[in-house]
């Protein structure tokens, strides 16, 4: 996938997530600026500065370290009425899968890089009414942007629990108990 689709990608998921409601759109658009930048790998080894293309696609990379410094910052912010970093680790890490969904529906993304070489891709599958009906109903593309789309929803509840946690001082079973009732 192009750069610029997957800034929009992320974007849209930022918006999809409600974020816009509490932060700024330039907020989001910052985010998914960054998510981008997990493509210099395709720049870098070129150059000789890499061995590996996408070696930056990784699993540690895009969803452990960005999750890693969410419940970094979720013990540092405890408190706190705000969750500002928490908020930006936990978009960071729905963009960087998102963006690495993206990728794996057009080809094998190598995302246990250094540990295997196994490349990964969305399943391609290609279900149509019927033989005279050239238009899939289910695809790779469609598969994706459904893994996107669970993705966003789960970072939306989160986001909205730890919302009921730190701005009305509810505990974490109540702050899910509300989040469930918003979104139901």
């Amino acid at each position: 996938m192009d750069t610029l689709s997957h800034f929009i990608l992320g974007f849209l998921g930022g918006l999809a997530m409600g974020l816009h409601r509490k932060h700024k759109v330039t907020y989001i658009a910052f985010i998914s600026f960054l998510a981008v930048l997990i493509d210099l790998d395709h720049f870098l080894v070129p150059l000789g500065y890499g061995t590996e293309y996408r070696s930056m696609h990784t699993v540690y990379i895009t969803i452990l370290m960005p999750l890693l410094l969410f419940f970094i910052s979720a013990y540092l912010e405890r408190g706190k009425q705000t969750a500002r970093f928490q908020t930006f680790f936990l978009l960071l890490t729905v963009m960087l899968s998102g963006h690495v969904i993206a990728d794996m529906i057009y080809g094998p993304v190598k995302i246990l890089y250094p540990f295997s070489s196994q490349g990964y891709t969305i399943p391609k599958i290609d279900i149509q009414a019927t033989s005279d009906f050239q238009s899939q109903i289910i695809g790779p593309t469609g598969i994706g942007m459904a893994a996107y789309a669970i993705l966003i929803f789960i970072g939306a509840m989160i986001h909205d629990t730890i919302y009921h946690m730190k701005k009305k001082g509810l505990g974490f079973k109540a702050a899910l108990t509300h989040s469930v009732k918003d979104f139901v």
